[in-house]
């Protein structure tokens, strides 16, 4: 398993506004960019943030290091940060969705319906796939472990994603951290449920254009169904 910590806690909490004006879609999927409106200051730093684009701390920056030759997909320690193929769209699919390095995962290539995400609660676990697909637009992703919550510390994480687009939430058994909140490239764990650092993240990643390769694509007609 690979975890590469921020280079910076100022890198881990980077806000909007560091990297909007260099921020592009690459992904296949129709839906805008960010219009690109200057954001408010960098929000305050969270501690113990993993982010997963080494040395080059962002998507954007990562992706302006391959384009300009200095590096390649492959040499990246986490290669997924640029892995935005639909495995379901892919000649010779064998109709089994995406397994993932981490679990949960925070990056890759994934299924070409993205989970619905407008502040979305599911009683059960969802598809990985389908997941990913959201954190691609823009969407942070909250899961915990029903063995090490109970249904007042459920209904108090609920509580913060219900009605907050861009954002969802589902339980994730055997995933040994009570919760887990991922969006593309960036992670953040705590055993803590009433941790304040759940807002702080929630506040400071969804549709953050430095990670994301299609902020504000849609998050509205996905897919509603449990994993199976």
């Amino acid at each position: 398993m690979i975890t590469t910590r921020a280079r910076s806690a100022a890198l881990a909490a980077v806000c909007v506004a560091a990297f909007a004006a260099g921020c592009s879609s690459s992904g296949s999927d129709s839906g805008g960019d960010a219009d690109g409106a200057a954001a408010p200051d960098a929000p305050t730093e969270i501690e113990g943030v993993q982010n997963f684009y080494g040395e080059y701390g962002s998507y954007q920056a990562v992706q302006d290091a391959i384009a300009d030759g200095e590096v390649t997909a492959e040499d990246l320690e986490y290669p997924q940060v640029v892995q935005q193929e639909h495995v379901d769209g892919e000649a010779g699919w064998d109709g089994n969705p995406p397994v993932y390095e981490l679990a949960p995962p925070v990056a890759g290539n994934h299924l070409s319906v993205w989970q619905t995400c407008n502040g979305s609660v599911y009683d059960g676990p969802i598809t990985d796939g389908n997941a990913v697909h959201s954190m691609e637009h823009g969407a942070v992703w909250l899961t915990y472990d029903p063995e090490l919550v109970d249904e007042a510390q459920i209904a108090a994480l609920a509580a913060k994603i219900e009605g907050r687009d861009y954002s969802l939430m589902s339980p994730y058994p055997g995933q040994g951290v009570a919760v887990s909140l991922q969006s593309w490239g960036n992670q953040y764990q705590t055993d803590d449920p009433a941790d304040p650092n759940i807002d702080a993240y929630l506040d400071t990643y969804i549709l953050n254009e430095a990670f994301n390769p299609e902020a504000m694509a849609t998050c509205s007609g996905g897919n509603s169904a449990l994993a199976e």
